[in-house]
Order: C-alpha cells, then sequence, then structure tokens
C-alpha cells in the first residue's frame, strides 16, 4: 500500500553539530601542513585517507540528522538516507534526559541501543526492543512532536 508522504508528515526536526563540524575542520589543518612540509607519498596518502574521513564526518556533522515525525511512527535520516525507522506502535515511552560527553557525539551505541546526537540533550526513546536517543537543542520540541504523532496532543 502506497501513501503520500507529505499528508502522512506530522513534523520534521533537524539536529546538526555545526560547531563539530569546524572543529573537523581544523583538526585537518595540522596533518595538511604537515603533508605540506614533508610531501612524501606515504605522508600524502595519509592525509588524503583522514581527508576523506574528516570532509565526510563535516557532512554529516554539518547537515545533521532529520527526524521526521509520520503518523504511522519516526524516521531517522542523514544526507538523504534512511538510518532508522521507528513504527509507532513499537514506542514504549519517551522523555528528555541530559547527555554527557564522555557518552560521544555522531550515531552510538551497539546491540539494542543507538543515539544520533550532537549536544547534551537528548529524547530517550524506548521502543519494544531498542532504546533510541535523539540529540537536540531544544528536546521539549521532539517531546511535542512525539506527542502529536502518537495522537497525545493536538497541533497547535
Amino acid at each position: 500500500m502506497e501513501s503520500n508522504t507529505h499528508t502522512d508528515i506530522v513534523a520534521v526536526e533537524t539536529h546538526n553539530g555545526r560547531i563539530w563540524s569546524l572543529i573537523v575542520v581544523l583538526a585537518l589543518i595540522v596533518p595538511t601542513i604537515s603533508v605540506a612540509m614533508v610531501p612524501k607519498p606515504p605522508a600524502r596518502f595519509a592525509l588524503a585517507v583522514v581527508g576523506v574521513v574528516g570532509l565526510l564526518t563535516f557532512a554529516m556533522s554539518w547537515s545533521g540528522f532529520e527526524y521526521r515525525f509520520l503518523r504511522h511512527g519516526l524516521e531517522i535520516r542523514m544526507l538523504g538516507f534512511r538510518l532508522r525507522s521507528i513504527p509507532r506502535s513499537n514506542i514504549v515511552s519517551y522523555a528528555i534526559e541530559p547527555w554527557t560527553f564522555t557518552r560521544g557525539y555522531g550515531i552510538r551505541g551497539l546491540g539494542r541501543t543507538r543515539a544520533y546526537v550532537w549536544c547534551n540533550k537528548v529524547v530517550h526513546i524506548q521502543t519494544n526492543n531498542a532504546d533510541i536517543y535523539l540529540g537536540h537543542n531544544d528536546p521539549a520540541r521532539v517531546v511535542r512532536d512525539l506527542d502529536q504523532m502518537m495522537g497525545l496532543a493536538t497541533r497547535s
């Protein structure tokens, strides 16, 4: 059964890490200068690898995570790719929680736990089979969007 995505959308939120993007660019400066000073083939190859990883990290943190709250569930996207879908029926609970620097940023987690975070504030979503953490600078907006998606609140 095909559905019209535009009418299925309840809300869309974006959570990016633009400050982290700038840190990545700054971190690439020292290796670039050192390779310019000592232009040996192994150093150039290493810089190319570090540069590609750095540019991908820059793009991911600059564009950020897109959370699409749909009538039937939640989609988490990055750079136009869907990373995860959570059916509305699988969501057991959700609440705002702090996130510490030591837990890391970006896409985190193993096993039943995944985090999509660029800041120190998250919404912890518990599902039937996983724990998902959505970072956002205004987690109350994410909770409001989840309430609307779940049918617990009306759009104001």
